[in-house]
């Protein structure tokens, strides 16, 4: 009788020790809903698979619980976009600038640059070279008070926190490693520099080929030209990309962001920006900037190498794919209606304000596409239809001429 006793009790407790085994195991595999690898070589999947082990902090508010009557919710001008390079930032910031002149709003904008970028730190930028906000005087620096933020800076967050209003969303966008890494090598004509320096006469070079390739002569060179988004976000060390380091700055990112929009899922992100600002279907249509004619391409294998090249941005965007499909799931069974409620309205906007496309040539030695407006198109199609919104936000703030701001 005592052996079946110790027996009964030595397969209780393993039972018990094997549910909570499940539970934990269970747990593990469900903070996550999706894994998304897309071709990342086995050793970078282990080290995702090694980050993905915690939940996001990230959150998705949501002020217009009915998206169908919005008319309820009170909207929220109140951004600060961290601007990323070569990501859509720029139709996403146009998205912003056109609610922002709208309704009136405040920018955050270096007053001695065109558009009002600020490019460094604001830790070191003096607050007097910053265009005051709309009714307030030059100067006045106890209410320097922004509700929206859209420029390249290096970001300083408190300086960035003391600057804007209290009840500010952070946001800001990423890009497949890859593709945004190919757009930011041809953008600052890093390609013309292959092939002028290694090409000669040789106008067949391949310029991602050539760089990959590099001798150990331009190993610092080399080394330096990786992880860009993991380095926009924040003062991060970008040589750095063991797993720890990065999951911990992944962490910061995503503390700070109410959403990390993706360029290849743009309809869906606006889509859940639109409800996380309390905003309008018309408030987020959009028209793409800075459409490049030709794109930089590379081939499987050269693009197998660029996602190890770039470490931490491979984890960094897998990361937030799968807070983005989480937000997704967490919208509802209406999240599919709206979006295809959006690009439907997206796609008849387009038609009746956009005429035919053209190459034209940009500052810094640059080709994009542009579009012109339809002929008799409505006053919408002619603000929808621009590429000057931000020259314009800063001529407005700069001729203040006593408006008052919310």
């Amino acid at each position: 009788m005592e052996i079946k006793k110790s027996t009964y009790y030595t397969v209780f407790v393993s039972l018990l020790l094997l549910s909570f085994l499940l539970i934990g195991l269970f747990k593990n595999t469900t903070a996550i809903s999706m894994v998304y690898y897309p071709d990342y070589p086995s050793e970078t999947q282990l080290l995702l698979r090694r980050i993905k082990g915690h939940r996001t902090t990230q959150r998705l508010s949501n002020p217009c619980p009915d998206t169908s009557n919005t008319t309820r919710c009170k909207p929220n001008g109140n951004v600060v976009f961290i601007k990323t390079y070569k990501t859509g930032s720029t139709t996403l910031r146009n998205i912003l600038n056109r609610y922002g002149l709208a309704n009136n709003l405040s920018f955050i904008l270096n007053s001695a640059q065109p558009v009002g970028h600020v490019f460094k730190s604001l830790k070191s930028f003096p607050i007097s070279r910053l265009l005051p906000p709309i009714g307030v005087r030059d100067g006045d620096y106890r209410h320097y008070k922004y509700n929206m933020s859209n420029v390249h800076m290096r970001p300083s967050l408190e300086d960035l926190h003391n600057l804007m209003n209290p009840n500010s969303v952070y946001i800001t966008i990423l890009r497949h490693p890859v593709d945004q890494w190919l757009s930011y090598f041809q953008y600052f004509h890093k390609d013309d520099a292959m092939r002028n320096f290694f090409g000669g006469n040789d106008t067949n070079l391949d310029p991602v080929r050539t760089f990959l390739n590099l001798p150990a002569k331009f190993m610092k060179f080399k080394s330096n030209a990786r992880n860009y988004q993991f380095r926009d976000l924040l003062e991060v060390d970008t040589q750095r990309e063991d797993v720890d380091y990065v999951r911990e700055r992944i962490d910061k990112f995503a503390e700070l962001f109410d959403l990390v929009l993706l360029t290849e899922y743009f309809d869906e992100s606006l889509v859940l920006l639109k409800r996380l600002l309390g905003w309008s279907f018309d408030d987020v249509l959009y028209l793409k900037m800075r459409e490049q004619p030709q794109r930089l391409r590379a081939d499987d294998e050269a693009r197998k190498q660029l996602l190890e090249h770039n470490r931490a941005d491979n984890m960094l965007y897998s990361y937030f794919y799968e807070v983005l499909q989480a937000n997704i799931a967490a919208y509802g069974p209406s999240f599919q209606d709206d979006l295809n409620y959006f690009r439907d309205h997206l796609n008849r906007t387009l038609s009746e304000c956009v005429g035919a496309s053209k190459v034209v040539d940009v500052a810094g030695d640059h080709q994009n596409i542009r579009y012109d407006i339809r002929q008799q198109s409505s006053p919408f199609c002619k603000k929808f239809v621009s590429y000057g919104s931000s020259g314009d936000v800063f001529r407005r703030q700069s001729n203040q001429s006593g408006n008052t701001g919310r």
